[in-house]
């Protein structure tokens, strides 16, 4: 588990997500958790801060967390292919 997700994680899933007020910050902060975790289960990556993470580990996990927000009331959210993509070059591949 990452030791803060309140500054830059925080501040780029906002601004893709065009949210400029504090109001959701906690539910923001648990989407992140929730798409770091997965982000680490999928490619077996282990971080313990943000910055030990590529660009596109970084990256792929802002576009989860904001899918996560938007598909919120459906229920589900399962990993699209896109980030998928950003993800699969540090995926251990098992045989």
């Amino acid at each position: 588990m990452p030791t803060d997700l309140t500054g830059q994680p925080l501040d780029a899933l906002k601004q893709w997500l065009a949210i400029s007020t504090a109001g959701e910050d906690a539910l923001l902060l648990r989407l992140l958790e929730t798409a770091w975790q997965i982000c680490l289960r999928f490619t077996g990556v282990t971080a313990l801060e943000w910055t030990d993470l590529d660009e596109a580990l970084r990256h792929g996990i802002v576009r989860f967390a904001a899918h996560q927000y938007r598909e919120r009331d459906e229920g589900t959210a399962q990993l699209p292919a896109s980030i998928a993509a950003l993800w699969r070059p540090w995926r251990m591949v098992r045989l």
